[in-house]
């Protein structure tokens, strides 16, 4: 009874963690769900004139998971830039946020879970480098994400970037985890914070989004 009680214990603690690595305040349902509230990035102007964009000709796809503005700019700005192909993942049941709705999202992405996704529509074998955007909740990637790089494992090109949106998590440990469950190592990789959003920050916005596609000139 004592070890069924403390696992019980356990498990209602990890949730919980969980839960407050991607806590949100009332309206998250317009932001990213990260490890701290995101309504970052929904003002933020487009990228046009700021950063000259790659003219090299080769075809480039930019994946993302987003449910607000925070991933959702980065990759538009990518893609922008890039002069790539767009495709945004879809999970095949939406989401309810709230208190429990938080607690699940973070449960599943804490224990490296997967969700079922609509089928992409294009496929990154198809293509010569491949740019992979999560946000990230209760520190690890957005299991959306990691559905799609599962099911796209091995069919990566051999150029691949990584770019993870957080309230400010280190993006080391995800690129990693996002680099195993595809099987393709990082050509590039970035993380964005959401104070990088902010007016007063867009050059440090514009370093790390100029960082990514140095490497693909």
């Amino acid at each position: 009874m004592f070890a069924r009680m403390t696992c019980v214990a356990i498990s209602a603690a990890a949730l919980l963690i969980a839960a407050s690595g991607c806590r949100s305040s009332p309206g998250a349902k317009q932001s990213d769900v990260v490890s701290g509230a995101s309504f970052a990035g929904g003002s933020s102007p487009a990228i046009a004139g700021e950063i000259l964009p790659v003219d090299n000709g080769r075809r480039v796809l930019v994946v993302y998971f987003s449910t607000g503005n925070a991933t959702k700019r980065v990759a538009e700005d990518l893609a922008a830039l890039l002069g790539a192909d767009i495709e945004r993942i879809v999970e095949t049941k939406a989401r309810k946020w709230g208190f429990f709705g938080f607690m699940s999202a973070g449960a599943a992405s804490s224990f490296s879970r997967a969700t079922p996704i609509e089928p992409p529509i294009r496929e990154p074998a198809a293509y010569e480098a491949v740019v992979v955007c999560t946000p990230v909740w209760a520190w690890h990637m957005a299991p959306p994400v990691r559905s799609w790089l599962r099911m796209n494992k091995g069919e990566l090109p051999g150029i691949a970037a990584y770019v993870t949106v957080s309230g400010d998590t280190d993006p080391m440990k995800i690129v990693a985890a996002m680099a195993k469950e595809s099987g393709r190592q990082p050509t590039a990789s970035a993380g964005f914070a959401d104070r990088d959003f902010e007016d007063g920050n867009r050059t440090i916005y514009l370093d790390t989004i100029r960082d990514i596609i140095e490497r693909f000139r």
